[in-house]
């Protein structure tokens, strides 16, 4: 009778630690979703601070936090970049669209440019994301009067960075 009771005993302490044991495993892996959210959003934040003065967006004359518009043009058409960058979505928005709703914004081709709104560089549809945006100076060269200048207003750069999806 004794062993019998120990045995059972035994088996119910067991359980009681598989029952600890999970709800302690469930807590941690619902904070790993957060965290890895949280992760891809400082990761998005951090790499757009710094998409202005890479080599593929910068001004000539290296002015800090500058987006060459013609290169961000160019961009358009080479799809490699989707890959480069952990990003969903990236684009540039000119000063003349930030008070526009976004269907009367003009997204910007190469027949319109530079009498656009968005420069969209490329987007993936996906469903679970997270804006970031930094503002920029946008510049382009400009002839007028056989005078070359540098024309610049301010932009806002966006990028969009997948979530982990969640499941309720």
């Amino acid at each position: 009778m004794h062993i019998q009771e120990m045995a059972f005993m035994l088996v119910a302490v067991i359980f009681l630690f598989v029952l600890v044991g999970l709800f302690v495993v469930a807590i941690i892996f619902s904070n790993i979703r957060v965290e890895a959210d949280k992760i891809a959003m400082d990761k998005t934040l951090s790499a757009i601070k710094n998409l202005a003065n890479s080599p593929e967006f910068y001004c000539v004359g290296s002015k800090p936090n500058c987006v060459d518009s013609d290169k961000a043009m160019a961009l358009i058409s080479n799809k490699n970049y989707q890959k480069f960058w952990p990003f969903s979505r990236l684009e540039i928005l000119k000063s003349s669209a930030f008070k526009k709703k976004e269907s009367e914004m003009i997204l910007c081709t190469m027949q319109n440019y530079p009498n656009c709104d968005r420069i969209l560089i490329y987007k993936k549809n996906i469903n679970n994301k997270v804006s970031t945006s930094s503002y920029i100076g946008l510049c382009r060269n400009e002839l007028e009067k056989n005078y070359n200048y540098q024309k610049c207003e301010i932009a806002k750069l966006i990028a969009e960075t997948e979530l982990i999806e969640t499941k309720t």
